[in-house]
């Protein structure tokens, strides 16, 4: 079986389902595919940034109404516990909003793929994708597996590879890169976890760090983060971090007593290793681009993978609409039918036409990134981390500043000038 599309986006979570959203509400013929069958559970921080919410708003289609309608938590700010014992806590500053959202991702994915099929896009689920079609040098499309085990084509104009932190879009195109640290994230639920207050939460130890947000209805999200060594070496001695989850957990003090391992109410879940990033969001001979994790990984600790998933989402439609419509957009025909011209429709998107996607997540996420990996480094600093933290308790306007550049509510270069930096040490 073989379908023609104006685009194929891989992957339905956060990142895919907003880029088909777009781009079919501009009148492209969109298939968007998953592997799994929706409402589905992934490890994640499940939290939306402040600066999240204007996204969800100017997408319109309900989806904010729908978010603020299910079982979700509002988090006013971050608590951060040291090695050492000493606490900060920042809380969002600026914005609409002083809080952010936070929600299971079998909710929120849910919303947002029922919108994306609202506004034209097709889904199918249960669609493993196992490489990418080529013409010549350009992505065309993609070959995919069904349920049943048929084998089926996907021809598209472009390919969108939204399919998270293993990406076989990234893999095929030959972009996944890897550097350190190197992490692996273990999350599950728990309910009624004790001294939950309306900020989310993060204790650092030497051995990683663990994070908690409430998600609504009295569950709470915990992820254990620790280096993939540990994970590693754990399996030699006997020891798993699933099934020893919430004695790994008793190990730091902030947390010690505060579980009741009989109130898991979704399985332990890993995801990992992090760190892993592609070294262009888009396909040198043309095709495709990545959006969200398949792009690029950001660590747990800043919360930011939602945000950029949906910002990268809003980047790359305004570069591929353009591309793909050369007139007007139509509303989208059934079934991998365009409703552009044909000639337009078969011709070639190359990599001169996508650079400017490229271009725009460098200019929007630069000082995320840079602002990302200084965290990280430090948080495998046991050190530092207690030095940042002592010196942000006796500073909360310097810890309202962190926190609310990690909630995308004010510019990362306001943290980065080396003048702030300095009053995080001394």
């Amino acid at each position: 079986m073989t379908d023609r599309w104006d685009v194929v986006v891989v992957g339905a979570g956060p990142a895919g389902a907003t880029t088909a959203l777009l781009l079919a509400r501009a009148g492209a013929s969109v298939l968007l595919m998953d592997r799994a069958r929706f409402p589905r559970d992934k490890a994640c921080s499940e939290y939306l940034s402040p600066a999240t919410t204007e996204i969800l708003e100017r997408l319109g289609g309900g989806i904010l109404d729908a978010v603020e309608g299910a079982a979700h938590a509002k988090l006013y700010g971050m608590k951060v516990v040291a090695p050492c014992g000493a606490a900060m806590c920042g809380r969002f500053r600026g914005g609409p909003r002083p809080y952010s959202f936070a929600l299971p991702r079998t909710t929120f994915d849910t919303i947002l793929v029922a919108a994306a099929a609202r506004e034209g896009a097709i889904v199918r689920e249960g669609l493993t994708v196992e490489s990418v079609v080529f013409d010549g040098n350009t992505a065309a499309g993609v070959f995919a597996r069904s349920g049943n085990g048929k084998r089926e084509t996907y021809r598209s104009r472009v390919v969108v590879g939204a399919d998270g932190l293993r990406s076989v879009v990234a893999r095929r195109l030959g972009l996944v890169r890897s550097s350190s640290p190197r992490r692996v994230a273990f999350t599950a639920h728990v309910a009624d976890v004790a001294g939950m207050d309306g900020v989310g939460e993060l204790h650092v130890s030497k051995r990683g760090y663990v994070g908690l947000g409430p998600v609504g209805d009295g569950v709470t999200t915990v992820a254990l983060v620790v280096p993939l060594a540990a994970v590693r070496r754990s399996r030699g001695e006997g020891r798993d971090f699933r099934r020893d989850f919430f004695a790994e957990l008793e190990r730091f003090p902030g947390l010690a007593g505060r579980f009741d391992p009989r109130r898991l109410v979704r399985d332990v879940l890993a995801t990992g290793p992090f760190a892993q990033w592609s070294r262009t969001a888009v396909a040198p001979g043309g095709g495709a681009v990545l959006v969200g994790d398949a792009a690029d990984f950001f660590d747990p600790f800043t919360g930011q993978g939602i945000y950029s998933a949906l910002r990268g989402a809003e980047l790359a439609a305004e570069c591929l609409i353009p591309v793909l419509t050369p007139c007007p957009p139509l509303r989208s025909g059934e079934g991998g039918r365009s409703a552009f011209p044909l000639s337009r429709r078969e011709g070639e998107i190359g990599g001169e036409d996508l650079a400017p996607y490229d271009r725009a997540r460098r200019r929007e996420f630069r000082g995320k990134w840079l602002l990302e990996r200084l965290i990280g480094v430090g948080v495998g600093w046991p050190a530092l981390t207690d030095r940042v933290v002592r010196r942000l308790a006796a500073r909360p306007d310097l810890a309202d500043l962190l926190v609310s550049a990690t909630g995308n509510i004010v510019p990362a270069r306001r943290v980065l000038r080396a003048s702030v930096l300095a009053q995080f040490l001394w």
